[in-house]
């Protein structure tokens, strides 16, 4: 009895217990819009023009540090949404686009038979088939593009420094 509860005490401790990452905090007039932790991806450019994407090593003393090196937070000039990149042309994967494909002649074939005329039958399954891809990629077109958000008036970068950096002692030669 005393092991099931003891290990049942362990398994409820080890589950609430989890630290608070430093964080640094996207923020327009105020409002928070994105949160970045140590860890996650962000991609952001310098007021020299570099751009930097890569995952954030440490959040520390007003610096953002990746795999290569550190930039202090007030370089920052501007924070993409997303990576550059192209996006996908089908909405879902290969092999379920295929099997759309195949169900046009079942489709084209039920409504004849049912007494459609055949071209209106198979514009109907094409129809059916094509226009959310080319909904999709308007779409993407449109809302998914690449916003920047341009660090200054409207936006800022705010740092949660929940840690204090370790005050490592000085060696006396």
């Amino acid at each position: 009895m005393k092991s099931k509860l003891l290990l049942f005490f362990l398994f409820f401790t080890a589950t609430a217990a989890t630290a608070q990452f430093n964080e640094l905090v996207l923020r327009k007039n105020g409002i928070a819009l994105k949160r970045f932790r140590e860890g996650s991806v962000i991609t952001l450019q310098t007021k020299l023009g570099m751009r930097y994407t890569g995952v954030i090593y440490l959040i520390q003393k007003d610096s953002i540090y990746f795999s290569g090196g550190g930039i202090h937070m007030r370089d920052v000039a501007v924070v993409y949404k997303k990576q550059k990149g192209r996006h996908r042309v089908l909405p879902v994967d290969g092999k379920t686009f295929l099997i759309t494909n195949a169900g046009i002649p079942l489709f084209t074939a039920g409504l004849v038979i049912s007494g459609e005329p055949f071209r209106q039958s198979l514009l109907g399954a094409i129809g059916l088939v094509y226009i959310p891809v080319a909904l999709y990629n308007l779409q993407q077109l449109i809302f998914k593009a690449n916003k920047r958000y341009r660090i200054g008036s409207k936006y800022d970068l705010q740092m949660l420094d929940f840690y204090p950096p370790e005050k490592v002692p000085e060696k006396n030669q």
